[in-house]
């Protein structure tokens, strides 16, 4: 059964990109990237390399996309920080390097391809997402198309939340107890997706992605839509027993809040906050008529849970963050232990290097974002790291002033997926472990990468402006 459905989808993706329409073929790939987890709960064995079926699809959509433009396009994609590009390929030339450092140490080819597709997969879904934004139509139906599928998988959450017990509600791994205080602890809803930490993920970014969709819509109802689908997805996060998910709505939200405010006009600005309030209104009555019932009695320890995070930020971000940036250079071996030594999440005993060569056990936490890039990557990858980081920055904040030149529901909506892409990056630094699922890297890369293609949308407006202009000269021209 299993297989047929595998046949079913990728045969599905291949009739379309054999016709050359990429676009059709990143639809299928969402299909391919929900559907992946439930087809793999229902495969014998539970098979972790079926988190990679949708890198597969990704990767098959973008050849098929650059062998109809055969260029790259990087001159315009960092049209604001042409440096970027040159240490751009720096990076590239060094997860190569690494890959074959991994190699190298542990001989196991599947590591470092894993390891070299983690790095790559989130800068190609940038180069991606960039040629997707230069079609803001199509880029609006990838994204209705997303949180449309995300929805229906978020209802599983609500009714696996709700005591439903079937095989496909049931944790890849037998999933973590999660101990919410003494004498309550249970596990986390997860719903078709495999754990309830992922589930968590997909669940905040829907919410992210539709607060900026309602952003983005001139409708007043369209507005209100959004911002309620948003709330149910923000709400479900806390079925999941996981506090991040919350935590990274409310920090693209007020991300959000924080530059919308000044790159808007006012009248933008009270059509926006109207309508969140009004939404907010909605909810909770909607809440007090329906849904109190519904959550069931135990529903506050999963509210006070996810607000209870506020106090372990900064000791978490310090613990997985900061100390574990220095922690990763001291057991990088200084040239980095290469990509794919830390393809495994959560906490894993690491074969490191001593001066004799001999390897030795280290306890290292690999649930650290930065801790795991310094130490497979090195003192190299920091050397690479901060100046492309410096580049991109400043690209991102050139393109930033840019959004005053285009139409309001484009720069919303850009502006949208930048702040969700920077909302992820605190959570990757401290709490890496479901960044390395492909779909959330692909996600996450088309999100930022979007918002490279403004000064594009700006010289596509232009250009269109001056063709209008040069149409309409000789009517204006007096008649003999």
């Amino acid at each position: 059964m299993t297989t047929l459905a595998l046949l079913l989808l990728f045969g599905a993706l291949a009739i379309v990109l054999l016709d050359g329409n990429w676009r059709q073929g990143l639809l299928v790939m969402l299909a391919i990237g929900f559907l992946q987890d439930p087809i793999r709960k229902l495969t014998p064995g539970q098979p972790g390399l079926y988190v990679g079926l949708v890198l597969i699809a990704f990767v098959a959509n973008v050849l098929v996309f650059y062998q109809q433009r055969n260029r790259l396009d990087l001159g315009l994609m960092l049209y604001t920080e042409p440096a970027a590009r040159v240490w751009l390929g720096f990076f590239a030339a060094l997860i190569l390097f690494q890959g074959l450092n991994c190699f190298a140490r542990f001989s196991v080819p599947l590591r470092a391809g894993l390891g070299i597709a983690f790095y790559f997969a989130p800068l190609i879904g940038l180069w991606m997402g960039f040629q997707v934004a230069r079609d803001q139509i199509f880029l609006r139906r990838f994204l209705q198309v997303y949180l449309g599928a995300s929805a229906l998988v978020a209802f599983t959450v609500f009714l696996d939340y709700r005591g439903v017990d079937i095989p496909l509600f049931k944790e890849v791994g037998g999933g973590i107890l999660i101990h919410f205080r003494y004498g309550f602890y249970t596990y986390g809803s997860s719903g078709l997706w495999r754990t309830s930490e992922l589930a968590a993920w997909h669940l905040a970014a829907s919410a992210c992605l539709a607060i900026a969709m309602g952003f983005a819509s001139l409708k007043p109802e369209s507005r209100t839509f959004w911002f309620l689908l948003a709330l149910g997805f923000g709400f479900l996060t806390l079925t999941t027993g996981r506090r991040k998910g919350l935590v990274l709505v409310l920090v693209f939200l007020a991300l959000y809040l924080l530059l919308f405010s000044r790159t808007s006009n006012s009248r933008s600005r009270e059509q926006i906050f109207s309508a969140i309030f009004g939404s907010a209104a909605l909810a909770f009555a909607g809440y007090n008529l329906f849904l109190i019932t519904a959550v069931g009695d135990n529903f506050v320890e999963y509210v006070n849970r996810a607000f209870s995070a506020r106090g372990d930020l900064w000791d978490r971000f310090n613990a997985f963050g900061l100390q574990a940036a220095f922690r990763g250079l001291d057991s990088s071996d200084t040239i980095g232990l290469g990509a794919g030594t830390l393809v495994q999440t959560g906490d894993l005993r690491l074969p490191s290097l001593n001066t004799s060569g001999a390897y030795g056990n280290t306890v290292f936490v690999s649930e650290s974002g930065i801790g795991k890039v310094l130490t497979e990557l090195g003192y190299p990858g920091l050397i690479v790291l901060l100046p492309l980081g410096f580049f991109l920055g400043r690209a991102i904040l050139r393109n930033v002033s840019l959004l005053r030149q285009l139409p309001p529901p484009t720069a919303n909506l850009e502006l949208g997926l930048l702040c969700f892409g920077l909302a992820n990056i605190p959570f990757f630094s401290a709490a890496a472990g479901v960044y390395g699922d492909p779909f959330v890297l692909i996600l996450t890369g088309i999100s930022v990468g979007s918002f490279f293609a403004v000064p594009a949308l700006v010289i596509q407006r232009n250009r269109l402006q001056l063709q209008q202009q040069a149409l309409l000269q000789p009517s204006l021209q007096p008649q003999p």
